[in-house]
């Protein structure tokens, strides 16, 4: 009778509430190249990002975020559409076109209701290579005060993704923001270009000290001038009303480098410096609902998709990285692909980072001086070419991250502001190395060369049946 009782009870158990669902507005702002530690709420200089750091203190949380990549076209493939790298497929010059196969956040949001619009800057986010995908509208950002017009009467239902280039090169002296960055050396030229750093971005050169003070001095005043856009962003949502009632991220795609790991710029490597960006939340006023992570755990800002769509309603695809609402593993991966010889991953774990160098193909000794050659001839050199042909078919052919051999591990710990100092740990290392590789095969349970994994449809890597 009791246990009859008892279950009978059971039964009649209220089932858990669904999670409330958002119906206003999301904005998503996103930078290039800007590094979490100019963050003057992250532990940066406080004169350097007042917009930000009001930001930070109005948002829900407020902390260090790893991106998928340390440069742009994987990177913001992964902010797209919530998967890691080698998931969507957009690795590398020769494959930057995200496929129509895949679910971008604009194509999840409006099937939730949401209408969508786009206001971005740079050549990698263009219709060309298919971020236009799932917006009803998709616009040059330019000076941004369409974007601000648009924020100002912003109302009800609405997705607006807002990229900047900034504080990406080239870097522009502003002397209205002079007083931001005191320790500039004097005489700043007008502008520092792609091209001068693209000089060191061979960790076989090394950085001038002169150079490197006045690359990091021009650098910050384009945070400053970063930070300057956001502000008149969010001055702009706020006249609409609507900012209560609006779910606001900030992220970037990744960092910048500046000596660190032997290399200026960024796409070379995945150190600190390249892919620990900053990532604010503000949640909706009583959305009844709160984001997981402790601030201090650094996350995965690939995390952001699933979080955007489940605060709308809708649900995370089967391969997308976990929303920011859900508990998940604190260990976090990153990518970047065909370089010279040599493919590297990143397990962030804590305040410990393991990378795994592989190499598909021996390093080219003019690697260097040709692909600034390159540059500089847009690609049109016929050495280059050849060059760069040759690690490509080698790349293809090469699972990424076996390698043709036993792959270079570096343990390195995190110090806050005191940078990154390496770590003698070798059963640590090992320990992680393991992670890191459950963490990648649990998105490619088979490791395929990248010339057999273009065989599957993207609708494979985003978690449907297999193509032909």
């Amino acid at each position: 009778m009791l246990a009859a009782a008892l279950a009978a009870a059971a039964g009649c158990a209220p089932r858990p509430q669904p999670p409330p669902v958002h119906d206003g507005p999301i904005v998503l702002v996103t930078f290039d190249a800007l590094r979490a530690d100019v963050v003057g709420a992250l532990g940066g200089p406080p004169e350097l990002t007042p917009h930000l750091d009001a930001l930070a203190r109005r948002s829900d949380w407020v902390g260090r975020g790893i991106a998928p990549s340390s440069w742009g076209v994987p990177a913001h493939a992964a902010l797209a559409t919530g998967l890691q790298p080698w998931q969507h497929g957009a690795l590398h010059v020769g494959s930057a076109v995200l496929s129509p196969e895949l679910t971008t956040l604009a194509e999840a949001l409006r099937r939730a209701g949401w209408r969508t619009l786009a206001y971005r800057d740079g050549h990698w986010l263009s219709p060309r290579f298919g971020y236009e995908q799932g917006f009803d509208r998709f616009h040059e950002l330019a000076g941004g005060r369409k974007a601000e017009a648009r924020l100002a009467r912003l109302a009800g239902r609405e997705f607006v993704w807002l990229h900047l280039r900034e504080p990406e090169a080239p870097y522009l002296r502003r002397d209205d923001l002079l007083d931001r960055v005191p320790d500039a050396p004097p005489g700043l030229p007008p502008r520092v270009g792609e091209m001068r750093i693209e000089r060191w971005f061979d960790p076989a050169r090394q950085l001038p000290e002169a150079e490197r003070r006045l690359f990091w001095a021009m650098y910050r005043l384009n945070v400053a001038a970063a930070d300057q856009r956001l502000g008149r962003l969010v001055a702009a949502l706020e006249r609409s009303g609507q900012w209560d009632r609006t779910l606001f991220a900030v992220t970037a795609g990744h960092g910048e480098a500046f000596g660190e790991h032997g290399q200026a710029g960024h796409g070379g490597s995945l150190g600190r410096e390249q892919i620990e960006v900053p990532l604010l939340i503000k949640l909706p006023r009583g959305v009844g609902r709160r984001l997981a992570p402790p601030p201090a755990q650094r996350v995965g800002t690939v995390r952001l998709w699933a979080t955007l769509v489940e605060a709308a309603g809708g649900r995370a695809l089967p391969a997308t990285a976990p929303s920011l609402f859900r508990q998940a593993a604190p260990a976090v991966v990153s990518e970047l692909y065909l370089a010279n010889g040599t493919n590297e991953f990143s397990l962030v774990a804590g305040d410990l980072q393991l990378r795994w160098r592989s190499r598909f193909a021996p390093a080219e000794p003019g690697y260097y001086a040709t692909r600034l050659a390159s540059l500089a001839e847009r690609g049109r050199g016929r050495q280059a070419r050849r060059l760069f042909q040759r690690l490509r078919t080698a790349f293809d052919a090469t699972p990424p991250l076996a390698g043709t051999g036993e792959p270079e591990l570096i343990l390195e710990r995190w110090e806050g502001v005191r940078g990154t100092r390496p770590v003698d740990d070798p059963a640590r290392r090992a320990a992680l190395a393991a992670d890191l590789e459950r963490a990648f095969r649990r998105a490619a349970p088979e490791e395929l060369t990248p010339a057999e994994e273009v065989r599957y449809t993207a609708r494979s890597r985003a978690g449907g049946p297999p193509g032909p």
